[in-house]
């Protein structure tokens, strides 16, 4: 039984032994697994601390921890990193002993609860007391509100150490730890950011006054067009009262634009071109109120501001220059080419036209001479008289035609005398009347009474009936009004601008309008030059306009033409008006004068000298004929007493009639010479007076005319003048 009871004892002394082992390793693998926990713990422990100084260290803003007392108030730094030790040039462990009071600038701020006189009288102590006070309820108000807001952020300014101030921007987290809070702080350093910002502020500054003050018209627009500003100049070049009212105008879309400009402006190009703005027109479409009249030029350029940093368009900006005083110095500069131009065709087609007269002449001389000498010899009631009577006639014409060149060219100019030019206009009124077509009706307004000029009745006649000639063939298909409007008016200073060519004075204006197909302006730069047609082949020369603006210019005037294309045209004749009629020269008789001395005649033309001896013999003169220079100088040099009077012509090969005469003064000074030409104006008579020579006649040779340059040269006295001839 006893040894039963024991071993039972011993069974459950060996379980309890067993489970009490069995807890004991239990409670061992429990402390492993403790000891283990409080091992990861203490590595996540140096990993956050490790990880948290080199956060600390890292971040290039200061950063610093520091606690929060029980009265508001920040406490001591319990970490600092780096840059906020270099930043405010203290060593660690001195931070460490310091707080925010201490580093803050409680200046920055304007003195509170004192005026102006009360600075001036308080204490140093006082003024010291108020500030701590002040810089105490104003950090308190602060950690306040990081405790409410968990992070917020305030501008504040941080004192170095050898007394510099730094302005920060400082965010405070409150950390959310057991124990006494804790606050984490980051202080941006705003020193730059400030100079930026006043370097920003001075920029601005700058580009406002040299906005505002440019010279250049300048207008800027945002993404959408809109205007933000425009300047004084662009808004007195549009004579725009204001801002608002330049707002309503549409730069990039407006009357004035072509259409490549238009298209350019709508892609948002940027783009310069010049425009004409018409302000006239602006006022009749309402487009803004503007104070300009008339027309001004613009060159504007258009730039594209590009693209901001999120790819949004930035803008345009418009700057826009007057050149309206450029464009019309540019205007008058092609003006007066054209006229230089028109001077030199003018010029050529003179020599020309010259060298064609002499030619002309040379031929005419023997069909009128002859044609005289016949009439002169036939009886009264003989057909051959009648028939004589009409060849002169046409000679007579054609010599016209010759001074017609002449005066065209500006080599020959007529010497005309006062003429009514009413009564001329009233005859060509007259004549058009009857030549034109039904469709067309002549008028004629004559608003003055004073129409005396000094001109010849034939220029005159020819002026009209060519302008009104040109005129009725313009309305040959359409029909309309013919005018012939005469009137007077002045040129003073005002319209010397218009007519810089003429003097100041009373000029008659002739104007001859139609209504027919109008001239382009390409046109009217060339309808004056000699032999431009716009007429069919067949219809037209391209000489009347020419002619025309030659005898104008010969009698001192201007012509001027306005003309728009299916408007018709209007010309306009100014000539120099005379206050009273001078008296008429007396006609000269028109008996043929004839004598007996001896003629030396000298001219290279055979036909000519055949003619003229001829003439000579008629008139009972004793004719020597030459027909060299050197002839008539050797037969001079022979017996200088044998001829009483010697006619030359200029335009000889070898020695020209001047420079014979000068020989053959230099023999018998006391000769009368006489110098033929085809041209007065060959040779000046400036030239023909040095040279001792008497006068000059004219070619055509007319029998009439020869007579009397011999009779007048051989009985004037030795200093006056003759002049004798078509054109004289």
């Amino acid at each position: 039984v006893f040894a039963s009871r024991l071993r039972r004892r011993l069974r459950r002394t060996h379980a309890y032994y067993a489970l009490l082992q069995s807890e004991q390793e239990q409670q061992s693998r429990q402390l492993a697994g403790l000891q283990r926990t409080l091992q990861q713990q203490a590595e996540v422990s140096r990993f956050v601390e490790t990880a948290y100084r080199a956060l600390l260290a890292d971040i290039r803003d200061m950063a610093f921890v520091m606690t929060i007392t029980h009265e508001g108030l920040p406490g001591p730094f319990l970490e600092v990193n780096d840059t906020f030790c270099r930043k405010l040039d203290y060593p660690r462990d001195k931070l460490l002993t310091l707080s925010l009071l201490d580093i803050e600038d409680s200046d920055a701020a304007a003195m509170p609860g004192f005026t102006r006189a009360q600075l001036v009288t308080v204490s140093d102590d006082e003024l010291q007391k108020r500030r701590h006070t002040f810089a105490v309820r104003d950090a308190q108000a602060f950690w306040k509100r990081v405790r409410e807001e968990k992070c917020t952020a305030a501008e504040r300014v941080f004192v170095t150490r050898d007394g510099g101030r730094i302005p920060v921007e400082m965010t405070a987290t409150l950390l959310d730890l057991p124990g006494e809070p804790r606050v984490l702080c980051t202080a941006c350093d705003l020193s730059g950011r400030q100079e930026t910002e006043r370097a920003l502020r001075a920029s601005r500054s700058r580009f406002q006054d040299i906005f505002s003050n440019s010279p250049i018209g300048m207008a800027l627009y945002d993404g959408t067009r809109e205007l933000l500003m425009v300047n004084r100049a662009c808004l007195n070049m549009f004579g725009m009262p204001d801002r608002g009212e330049f707002a309503g105008f549409n730069v990039f879309d407006n009357p004035f634009l072509t259409p490549p400009v238009r298209q350019a402006l709508q892609r948002g190009d940027s783009y310069r071109y010049n425009v004409t703005i018409d302000f006239a027109r602006v006022r009749d479409e309402a487009l803004f109120v503007t104070s300009k009249s008339g027309k001004s030029h613009f060159d504007i350029q258009v730039t594209n501001l590009g693209l901001d940093a999120d790819y949004q368009p930035q803008g345009y900006l418009v700057q826009v220059q007057d050149i309206s005083k450029r464009v019309d110095a540019e205007t008058a500069l092609r003006r007066s080419e054209r006229q230089l131009r028109q001077a030199q065709k003018m010029q050529a087609i003179g020599t020309l036209a010259g060298g064609i007269a002499h030619d002309f002449n040379n031929i005419l001389t023997p069909i009128l001479g002859y044609t005289e000498m016949t009439l002169y010899s036939a009886e009264k009631n003989s057909p051959v008289r009648e028939y004589m009577q009409e060849v002169l006639k046409a000679s007579n014409r054609a010599r016209e035609l010759v001074n017609q060149i002449l005066t065209f060219s500006r080599q020959s100019e007529k010497e005309g005398h006062p003429i009514h030019v009413i009564p001329i206009a009233k005859e060509v009124v007259k004549l058009m009347a009857a030549s034109v077509g039904p469709n067309i009706e002549i008028a004629r307004a004559i608003k003055t009474e004073k129409d005396v000029v000094l001109a010849d009745p034939t220029q005159i006649h020819q002026v009209l009936m060519n302008l009104c000639t040109n005129a009725a063939q313009a309305m040959s298909d359409g029909g309309g009004t013919l005018e012939i409007r005469l009137m007077d008016f002045v040129i003073g200073s005002r319209a010397k601008s218009e007519f810089p060519q003429l003097d100041p004075g009373r000029y008659l204006r002739i104007s001859v309008k139609d209504e027919g197909t109008g001239m382009t302006a390409e046109t009217l730069e060339r309808i004056f030059e000699p032999f431009f047609t716009t007429k069919e082949g067949g219809k037209g020369t391209g000489m009347g306009l020419s002619v025309v603006h030659g005898i104008v210019s010969s009698l001192h005037g201007t012509i001027t033409v306005d003309s728009t294309p299916g408007r018709g045209s209007v010309f306009h004749v100014i000539l120099p008006l005379l206050d009273e009629p001078q008296a008429a020269e007396k006609e000269l008789d028109t008996t043929l004068p004839s004598g007996h001395e001896c003629v030396l005649f000298v001219d290279d033309n055979a036909e000519i000298n055949r003619m003229v001896e001829r003439m000579l013999v008629s008139l009972k003169y004793r004719a020597v004929i030459a027909d060299s220079a050197e002839g008539a100088l050797a037969l001079f040099s022979r017996n200088p007493a044998r001829f009483d009077i010697v006619i030359t012509d200029q335009i000889m090969p070898g020695i020209t009639g001047l420079e014979l005469a000068r020989k053959l003064l230099s023999i018998r000074e006391d000769t009368p010479i006489v110098l033929c030409t085809g041209y007065s104006e060959a040779v000046s008579r400036a030239e023909m007076e040095s040279a001792g020579i008497r006068g000059f006649l004219t070619k055509p040779i007319s029998m009439q005319d020869l007579a009397k340059a011999v009779r007048l040269a051989l009985d004037n006295a030795p200093g006056e003048w003759i002049r004798i001839g078509a054109g004289a």
